[in-house]
Order: structure tokens, then sequence, then C-alpha cells
């Protein structure tokens, strides 16, 4: 069974975007899978004890 999905929105600055596209396309990667990687990457950031949040 497929993973259920939700869709996310946001603002970026213009420089910032095109950076992202022209990043996921040299690396042949769909925005969708980078922002899910680097939403990951940020989450785990925050719940790090390293932060000292914990």
């Amino acid at each position: 069974m497929a993973e259920e999905t939700r869709e996310v929105r946001g603002r970026l600055p213009k420089d910032l975007k095109i950076a992202f596209e022209i990043a996921c396309a040299r690396l042949e990667l769909t925005q969708t899978a980078a922002l899910e990687e680097a939403i990951r990457d940020w989450l785990q950031k925050k719940d790090s004890p390293a932060d000292g949040k914990s």
C-alpha cells in the first residue's frame, strides 16, 4: 500500500528557490525527495540533545 502524503507550501527568496531547482536537477533528484530529506535532517537536528534543549 502506498504511503499517504500531504502537501507542504511555503515561500522562499527567489535566489534560494532557483539555487534549489538547479541543485535538484544537477543531482537528478526530485524537489519532493530533496525537501523530504531536508525536513528529516532539520527535525533530527532539532531533536538532538547537543542543541541544549533536551
